[in-house]
């Protein structure tokens, strides 16, 4: 009995103590010989063999790396390494059994209390390995979230247990580890089995040959269809590893992954035989230095989050530094002197210029217009760099159907339709991306409408000088008024948009750039800058925008009702006198008076926004709110102005 029950705390069953399929061993006593006491202790002796087998189930299953990955069992490189790390364990225990099999032989009277006495040290080990396991099997816990739970596991445990489970933590942490060495160093992700927190993926467009690849590897990304996209999958990120660190990670892989392949792509260069001959573009000569202190965390007794972090910092820190100078080299400060001088109105003689010329093509709903070559000719025409012009093209957005055809003679839909791209050359095309761009054209589009109310004012000055002493009516003193108040209006907001607000952010993001050598930050600081102009354009702000989008249209009316005056009397001027009387009388009295109703909004729609701007200034007391005040009643006109305390709607006149 005492050789089948050993037998049995083997993992073995017999006919005895019979094996069932939860690893449980059921004691046949069918003749009744056994003593309720050895039954108990027996019950105890296969407790810790039920433990074993299941241990050694796991290490069976999945101590070999699946390639053919099995429905059934899921497969990869931190299972086969806990699973091998369990095996190791668990050899101490065996190494005890046979001990006590040598002792049997020699003593065959060996008692039961003997057997239990010498295997129940053993016990709170394996009992602890096997909870490990069952949690990993039910949960289907996967990749680097195994290190998790032997994370939990180990600091949940004491004494002895704690030292084992800690030992086999830090071989499971080797994998991550050597995950980590080729991500860091070489920006290669040796994942087959998508363990790893993070992932690559590539573009759908590409061959299905292609696809068929290994995308992990070197040769694969050099495809030029395959644009890889780095990401983090936060179900597979360890809850003893911080966001903050994981996303270093990630962005020291990614960039030498784009930067280095860009750059071997920009070189020419088709070898991609061995890792060695292409790495350390970014990293130079220190990697030998960072796969030390990778391997040394390797070597450590015990993870440590502070070590592990400091470890990803300081490599973290020379990409940034490596990469900054890469950035810098390639002309960065120049560039964002050329997005501001196109995307920021910069250069407004190129604008002035532009402005007339597409402004018919808009009028009369033209889509199919050249945009971009009547953008490149008005550069050409205000002697802009070629070089500069050619990284950047003008187009009309694509709308739908429905909303595609803006109503004859008011284009401003359309106007808000055009759309600048940049192209970028490398590297800077990391740090000016599509959402990148997208927030310029956003503040490109706000911007362009308050230049382009500008510049029709200022032609309707022109047309009002040149015509002053034909024009002595009442309603020609209003339109001179009100075009007087429209174009001080417009002109202040300018003003403020243009040196409170551009040159100045402008300005701090140069100086900000200037003070940093990391490549980090200086993202940060772009990104904080395109977040500030947004803000101080008040393009997030629903009540600001939708006030200033009032005024704005209130004077494309003023002006489109003006230009249709002037283009109708100009044309009368060839015809008899008594024709023109009779043409225009009606228009003009017309004229009249929808230029009286819009004297009373464009009152009402100023009152109105300066009421808002108060209030905002009231609450939130932020600065830029008090620049624009400031600017725009600097005369205090609308602070003493009682329409602004009982104002309606700007449009409930028209």
């Amino acid at each position: 009995m005492l050789h089948d029950l050993i037998s049995a705390v083997k993992g073995i069953g017999g006919d005895m103590f019979v094996g069932k399929e939860d690893f449980r061993f059921e004691v046949s006593n069918d003749l009744g010989f056994l003593h309720p006491s050895e039954f108990a202790i027996i019950h105890k002796i296969l407790s810790i063999g039920t433990h074993y087998k299941k241990i050694t189930n796991f290490c069976n299953t999945y101590d070999i790396v699946r390639i053919n990955t099995d429905k059934k069992y899921r497969c990869g490189l931190y299972l086969s390494s806990l699973a091998s790390a369990l095996h190791k364990t668990a050899r101490s225990f065996h190494t005890t059994v046979v001990e006590l099999e040598y002792r049997l032989l020699s003593d065959p009277h060996l008692p039961l209390s003997e057997l239990l006495l010498t295997l129940q040290p053993t016990a709170p080990l394996l009992a602890a390995l096997s909870s490990l396991v069952t949690q990993i099997e039910e949960k289907n816990v996967h990749g680097c979230m195994i290190l998790e739970v032997l994370h939990k596991h180990t600091a949940n445990s004491v004494a002895h247990v704690k030292q084992v489970l800690m030992w086999v933590e830090q071989e499971v942490h080797s994998v991550l580890f050597d995950q980590l060495t080729h991500w860091l160093l070489y920006g290669l992700l040796l994942d087959p089995h998508e363990e790893l927190f993070i992932h690559i993926t590539t573009d759908t467009d590409a061959p299905s040959e292609v696809q068929e690849m290994d995308a992990l590897s070197l040769e694969g990304l050099e495809c030029p269809k395959m644009n890889p996209e780095c990401k983090l999958r936060l179900e597979m990120l360890p809850s003893h590893i911080p966001l903050a660190v994981a996303e270093k990670i990630l962005f020291i892989g990614e960039a030498i992954l784009v930067f280095e392949r860009e750059a071997r792509k920009e070189n020419d260069v088709a070898d991609t035989a061995s890792v060695s001959s292409h790495s350390g573009q970014v990293l130079k000569s220190r990697e030998e230095e960072f796969k030390g202190l990778i391997q040394a965390l390797g070597q450590e007794p015990t993870f440590s989050i502070l070590q592990f972090s400091q470890v990803i910092e300081t490599v973290r820190h020379c990409v940034s530094e490596e990469l900054w100078k890469i950035v810098m080299d390639a002309g960065l400060v120049t560039e964002l002197g050329n997005l501001k001088a196109v995307f920021l109105l910069g250069r407004g003689e190129l604008y002035q210029t532009l402005i007339p010329s597409i402004t018919p093509f808009l009028r009369n709903s033209s889509p199919s217009a050249n945009f971009d070559g009547l953008f490149q000719l008005a550069g050409r025409q205000v002697l802009l760099e070629e070089e500069m012009l050619e990284k950047f093209a003008l187009s009309l957005k694509i709308v739908p159907t429905a909303q595609a055809t803006p109503v004859r003679g008011q284009p401003d839909k359309s106007w808000r339709n055009l759309k600048l791209e940049y192209h970028s050359k490398w590297p800077l095309h990391k740090l000016f991306t599509p959402s990148v761009q997208d927030k310029y054209n956003s503040i490109f589009t706000f911007l362009l409408d308050v230049r382009r109310a500008q510049f029709r004012l200022q032609q309707l000055w022109i047309t009002q000088m040149r015509t002053k002493f034909h024009r002595k009516s009442e309603a020609d003193r209003l339109q001179w008024t009100l075009r007087h108040h429209m174009s001080l209006l417009i002109d202040n907001i300018q003003y403020y948009l243009q040196v409170d607000v551009l040159e100045s952010q402008h300005w701090q993001l140069i100086t900000e750039i200037g003070k940093t050598r990391d490549y980090q930050q200086l993202v940060r600081a772009h990104h904080n800058f395109l977040v500030s102009v947004s803000a101080q354009c008040f393009l997030n702000n629903t009540m600001v925008s939708n006030s200033l989008q009032q005024l704005l249209k209130l004077v494309h009316k003023f002006c489109s009702i003006l230009e249709s005056v002037f283009s109708n009397e100009s044309k009368d001027r060839n015809a008899p006198l008594r024709s023109a009387i009779a043409l225009n009388v009606q228009p003009v009295l017309s004229s009249a008076e929808q230029i009286k109703k819009l004297n009373e909004a464009f009152e009402r729609a100023a009152a109105y926004l300066f009421f808002v701007l108060s209030n905002l200034r009231l609450h939130q007391g932020s600065q830029y709110t008090s620049q624009l005040i400031m600017r725009i009643d600097y005369n205090k006109y609308y602070s003493n102005n009682t329409t602004v305390r009982r104002f309606k709607s700007p449009l409930d006149a028209l």
